[in-house]
């Protein structure tokens, strides 16, 4: 277990993470934290705001304005929850320090200073991980045992489909200061919701290209694209994944068409689809109560009990790929072409 853990970043995303971690972590763990702006407000697990703590008084988490002070009080995990564009600095200036690493996805906004960042790691022998929480959600790892097993046959088809309205995101906040809604800070619907990436390294692996469309289709002046459609090629099949932030009905669901099984899950209902196209019979799951906390979570014990060099040197490899996904997505929309892969 970890004897001190720095937060670097205490918005919604990183004020999840000190919760959490609180409530997994033995009770003498100290928890210490660096804010640059303050700007995001004490919230609630249901991300209301909560006007009657501070955070201070809800996690006996001492805050630091200075990130040389905390860094010097010896954190032994540092958890990143900054905007994608700094990412990056701090994990390596952490490292540097002999500091483990958990990052909120992505990895950064770019692939500029990874490599450095994974030498200090495997040099120090440190432990990173980018928090990729979906694939702690039962039904998307029951889907990838499906596929590990082999069951489902050839491969044939596959869609993802991802649609959210950013202006409900944060009702606390301008969704245009949002890290999402703005370039100088990493932002875009292809690096927010890059979890369909990893999704797709994590069931398939490296693709052959990237072909990509799509822009700012919004009139609000935003400077990201807020909408793409992707294919990933794999030689066998391919993959569309269609994202967008600005659709007023949310949507995501998988559907992956095999030769002898195909599956589908959708999270309205959280529901789970097995057909047996063999035995012409379906598997109907369905957990309505399951929290969205549950991903987090599970993530967080699992980085608490094992965090060894080697799923460090897996996790690294996995999240710079789905960001390379990323980059040649951003690259074929630019150049309008197909990318490869190398």
């Amino acid at each position: 277990m970890f004897k001190r853990i720095l937060f670097i970043g205490l918005g919604g995303a990183g004020q999840r993470h000190l919760r959490l971690f609180k409530e997994n972590s033995p009770k003498e763990t100290e928890l210490i934290a660096y804010r640059s702006t303050s700007k995001t407000p004490v919230l609630n697990p249901d991300f209301t705001v909560n006007n009657s703590a501070s955070l201070e008084e809800l996690y006996g988490v001492k805050i630091f304005e200075s990130l040389d002070q905390a860094i010097s009080s010896s954190p032994d995990l540092a958890v990143i929850s900054t905007p994608s564009s700094l990412h990056v600095d701090y994990a390596q200036l952490c490292a540097e320090k002999g500091i483990n690493i958990f990052i909120e996805k992505p990895l950064s906004h770019t692939l500029q200073g990874f490599k450095r960042l994974k030498d200090t790691i495997l040099s120090n022998q440190l432990f990173l991980q980018v928090g990729f929480q979906r694939r702690y959600h039962p039904y998307l790892a029951r889907i990838h045992q499906l596929i590990e097993s082999g069951t489902m046959g050839s491969i044939t088809n596959v869609i993802i489909n991802v649609a959210s309205y950013v202006p409900h995101w944060h009702p606390y906040e301008n969704y245009k200061d949002l890290y999402a809604c703005r370039k100088d800070l990493g932002g875009g619907v292809l690096l927010t919701e890059i979890h369909e990436f990893d999704l797709c390294v994590w069931y398939f692996g490296k693709p052959k290209s990237v072909t990509c469309v799509g822009g700012t289709y919004s009139d609000v002046g935003l400077d990201v694209e807020d909408t793409v459609h992707a294919t990933l090629d794999y030689e066998e099949f391919s993959i569309q994944v269609n994202l967008t932030f600005w659709q007023k009905n949310a949507q995501r669901s998988i559907f992956i068409a095999g030769e002898d099984k195909s599956t589908s899950w959708n999270q309205e209902g959280n529901i789970l689809q097995i057909f047996d196209h063999t035995q012409q019979t379906s598997e109907i799951n369905k957990d309505l109560d399951m929290s969205n906390d549950l991903m987090f979570d599970l993530q967080i014990k699992d980085l608490l009990s094992n965090h060894n060099p080697a799923k460090s040197s897996l996790n690294m490899l996995d999240s710079s790929l789905s960001l390379s996904i990323v980059m040649a997505a951003k690259q074929s929309m630019e150049e309008n072409r197909t990318v490869n892969l190398d």
